[in-house]
């Protein structure tokens, strides 16, 4: 442990630096006293997040042999390495196989406090993982879930104690800055007649429900002839994604953004925001979204109901039934008054519960718990 007037030092370990989970956890150690924290990232893959490091952040070199399981090995290795020559006072973890490392750095004696986070429902877990995370459920200090309904998944699925578990939903910053309508609307081919329904994903997640997003585009075309679709992402789905529209003939109807570090100009060209997913854990979309004004139809998984307020700050949808995610977009399109009432209220409770600064300050407290414990 550090000495009573050194700042702690804590390292993140991560298979990658992008999308929701990089730019949450960055925009997240932006926030953390530097006299206090001594934070540091080690990371697998390139940063791709849209947030500004302001920390070190150390990428592994790639394993001489990738194949299962001698780059495992080697990254156990490196890691191994990583703690005996930097001595963190706690390590927190992310994403599976670091996750299982960590664990197992842990129970050897290599790290004093271990903490975890579980961003999701574990969609793509199967039974191996499930397998080695129960073996080893009694090496993590506390597991941070970013929702109640991701508690409750992995507290079902990894068999960890409830008082192994804490709560503490994501948070964000507030926009960089915020665009005018117009110029965002011209900058992606738009017009000021245009009713524009948006959908920031992950192509390569199955999970996102980017096929239901384009399927839905027709019917809701056909009661609303001035609807026009964004899609902002990309991903190795991409070509099925861009072939399913062509297949609809909608491609005068759907722009496909790309990747945008500039996301607040696609916000700022939408009318509504919507997400199609199959599971969540507490998306980063959604809460971009509320706090760019916009209402929202989202499906009724994970941690959305534990976000939007129904009638109040959007709609919620079943996952299951296409036809009322329609009906729904569909009255929302019909009724500005709505969406702008929706709107407004989805940004104030963006203010009241999830800035970052409320998240950054619940995690110190955890580390400055689980640390005077471990003293």
């Amino acid at each position: 442990m550090n000495a009573p007037n050194e700042p702690n030092r804590l390292l993140y370990l991560a298979a990658d630096l992008g999308g929701g989970t990089g730019n949450h956890l960055l925009s997240m150690l932006s926030r953390l006293d530097a006299e206090r924290w001594q934070a540091e990232i080690l990371t697998e893959g390139p940063v791709k997040a849209r947030v500004e490091p302001t920390v070190r952040i150390d990428i592994l070199p790639p394993p001489l042999i990738p194949r299962y399981p001698l780059a495992q090995i080697a990254r156990f290795r490196a890691l191994a390495r990583v703690c005996r020559t930097r001595r963190p006072d706690l390590v927190h973890a992310y994403f599976f196989w670091t996750i299982l490392y960590a664990r197992l750095l842990k129970l050897a004696g290599r790290i004093p406090v271990l903490v975890e986070n579980r961003e999701d429902q574990g969609f793509n877990w199967g039974r191996h993982e499930y397998a080695w995370l129960r073996l080893t459920r009694n090496a993590p200090d506390r597991v941070v879930c970013v929702s109640d309904a991701v508690r409750r998944t992995v507290h079902e699925r990894e068999r960890l104690p409830e008082k192994c578990l804490t709560v503490i939903r994501n948070g964000l910053a507030p926009p960089r800055r915020r665009h005018g309508q117009e110029a965002a609307r011209a900058e992606l081919g738009l017009t000021a007649e245009d009713l524009v329904v948006g959908m920031v994903a992950n192509f390569d997640r199955a999970a996102k429900g980017v096929d239901r997003f384009v399927e839905a585009i027709p019917p809701i075309v056909e009661a609303v002839p001035t609807a026009r679709f964004v899609l902002v992402g990309r991903g190795r789905n991409e070509p099925e994604v861009r072939e399913l529209a062509r297949r609809l003939d909608i491609g005068d109807r759907l722009v496909f953004a790309g990747f945008r570090p500039d996301v607040e100009v696609a916000y700022a060209a939408m009318d509504l925001s919507v997400l199609t997913s199959r599971t969540e854990g507490l998306s980063i979309t959604l809460l971009e979204s509320m706090d760019h004004g916009l209402p929202v139809v989202v499906t009724d998984v994970g941690g959305n109901p534990e976000v939007v307020v129904p009638g109040e700050t959007g709609l919620l949808v079943s996952p299951d039934d296409p036809g009322a995610f329609v009906r729904a977009v569909v009255a929302l399109l019909q009724s500005p008054e709505t969406r702008r009432r929706m709107g407004e209220s989805g940004r104030r409770r963006i203010e009241a519960e999830f800035r970052i600064g409320r998240t950054a300050d619940r995690y110190a407290a955890l580390y400055d718990e689980l640390l005077s414990a471990a003293r």
